[in-house]
């Protein structure tokens, strides 16, 4: 079930829409929120990044071996683009009240990569999509289930610049891009933690 929901726009197009997964689980969907400029900027020191293997969305022996190239920022690499100040200007600034950031990561994803569906242990993620351009038959979408993990209950186009705020319990995963995609499809996800008097 979708609801749209109105915030005061600080640009036109804004949307936000907010998702019933399941078991009482959300998830928001956030567009529009950073002008052209800073995603242009985004991108580019994203680009740069230092990538690593070593990122498995599964912890089973069998499924260990898929692992993916990713790069993990720190809060220092976030000031240098002011990536949490520009947030809180947004809408998306009141998903970070009450909360501590456990990590950031920059997921590099390619046609040829075997994605599984996972949790993450912490409370909270914020995922932005990175890239600036993103065509119909590219696939990459964001694939959320219920708690079966068998049944999508919903699944978000990878729009560029559309930040997902979600229940980091909810199971998920990706659809690789098709081969006719750009090579590289980037996500940057903050992973938060709900801060002690908050529970």
């Amino acid at each position: 079930m979708t609801n749209q929901i109105e915030h005061p726009p600080q640009m036109r197009n804004q949307l936000v829409v907010d998702v019933d997964v399941d078991n009482g689980r959300k998830l928001r969907m956030y567009d529009g929120m950073f002008d052209m400029s800073y995603r242009s900027q985004l991108y580019q020191y994203m680009r740069g990044s230092f990538f690593k293997i070593g990122w498995a969305d599964s912890q089973t022996h069998e499924k260990k071996g898929y692992q993916f190239l990713h790069s993990v920022h720190s809060e220092e690499d976030l000031k240098a683009v002011d990536f949490l100040g520009r947030l809180q200007q947004t809408a998306v600034g009141q998903e970070l009240v009450g909360y501590s950031l456990s990590k950031a990561v920059l997921n590099l994803s390619t046609p040829a990569d075997v994605n599984f569906v996972h949790t993450h242990p912490e409370d909270k993620v914020i995922l932005y999509y990175v890239n600036l351009d993103w065509e119909d038959g590219w696939h990459g979408e964001t694939l959320f289930f219920d708690e079966s993990g068998k049944n999508i209950m919903f699944a978000s186009a990878y729009t560029p610049g559309r930040i997902i705020v979600f229940d980091a319990k909810i199971p998920h995963t990706i659809r690789p891009q098709s081969h006719i995609a750009t090579f590289y499809r980037l996500t940057f996800a903050l992973v938060l933690t709900k801060n002690p008097e908050q529970t």
